[in-house]
């Protein structure tokens, strides 16, 4: 009966990758068509665009690699929509997101390479007295389902109404937050859905019955020590890596930038700049919570040439 119920939860999740063989149809006049750059970008050699996780981690890196060759290169934060809309509007060389890619996202000469993933700790306020819950009881009350605290633990002080707070980003793209619940309709009505990061990890730091997630990296930017605790999911903690690594850390962002492969795209500077960012992944500052794809590769996450596809096997 148990191994039941767990199956059934287990069908609450949401894809973690879509199939790479699979693209959008655009037309032959837009494959034909060159980068053009925006007013951010005229005058460079190359044209990146990161979103807000990537950022942080990979500018400085960028910047020296830039120093060392002599090129040109811009770089401009956004989100994995404005990359996305970077590649559809092709005006940007590299693109990078904190989501695998959508079908939507996987245009015609796109190639999408993986420089890691980072945990997605699901985050308490620190006066909760609970440290520990299952990945069936982390799903039942992102559900509604369990909505007092008492009803996960017996713990004093674990008796009032969990208020759910949630950030549905990227809701067209697998992975992230829909490995916890497939789609927003699947959450419980009573979540508060905050629009960005520092909403989210507010929240939770000011309602002492509340739980959100965010990863470990973002949670140290905009707070304070102690002022916000990640839960374990059955006794697996987010910040145990070698657990991320094997696989029995359920909940990640995946990291990846795209290059064009095709001749009209095409830049020869893009590619052996994300060769390098992908080699260089593997002395990146451990504080930024990312675990380089090399790493992956070992335990036998799955890959398609640079870009990951699937978890290890079972």
């Amino acid at each position: 009966m148990a191994q039941n119920a767990w199956s059934v939860e287990e069908l609450l999740a949401g894809q973690a990758f879509t199939d790479p063989l699979k693209s959008t149809h655009m037309p032959k006049t837009w494959s034909e068509l060159p980068i053009q750059y925006e007013k951010w970008a005229k005058g460079s050699e190359l044209a990146v665009t990161l979103d807000q996780q990537l950022y942080p981690a990979l500018l400085p890196i960028i910047q020296q690699y830039a120093k060392d060759k002599g090129l040109d290169i811009a770089v401009q934060e956004g989100t994995c929509g404005i990359s996305a809309k970077g590649l559809k509007d092709k005006t940007a060389d590299i693109a990078g997101f904190c989501c695998p890619p959508s079908e939507a996202d996987r245009l015609p000469g796109v190639k999408f390479h993986t420089l890691g993933i980072g945990a997605l700790a699901l985050l308490v306020n620190p006066k909760n007295p609970i440290d520990n819950i299952t990945i069936v009881q982390a799903r039942q009350i992102f559900q509604g389902n369990i909505f007092k605290w008492s009803d996960v633990s017996k713990k004093r002080g674990a008796r009032r109404i969990i208020q759910i707070f949630g950030r549905l980003h990227c809701k067209q793209r697998p992975g992230h937050w829909r490995l916890l619940l497939d789609n927003e309709d699947l959450f419980s009505p009573r979540m508060r859905e905050v629009s960005t990061i520092p909403d989210m990890i507010m929240e939770v730091m000011d309602a002492p019955y509340a739980i959100g997630y965010e990863t470990l990296w973002m949670v140290k930017q905009n707070s304070a020590t102690n002022q916000v605790k990640a839960l374990a999911i059955d006794s697996v903690k987010p910040t145990d890596k070698a657990k991320l690594i094997s696989g029995a850390y359920p909940f990640y962002r995946t990291y990846n930038v795209t290059t064009w492969e095709t001749n009209s795209s095409r830049n020869s500077e893009a590619q052996a700049l994300v060769k390098y960012l992908i080699k260089y992944m593997e002395q990146l500052d451990l504080k930024y919570g990312i675990v380089p794809v090399a790493k992956l590769r070992e335990a036998g996450w799955q890959f398609l040439d640079n870009e990951i596809i699937g978890r290890p096997p079972e």
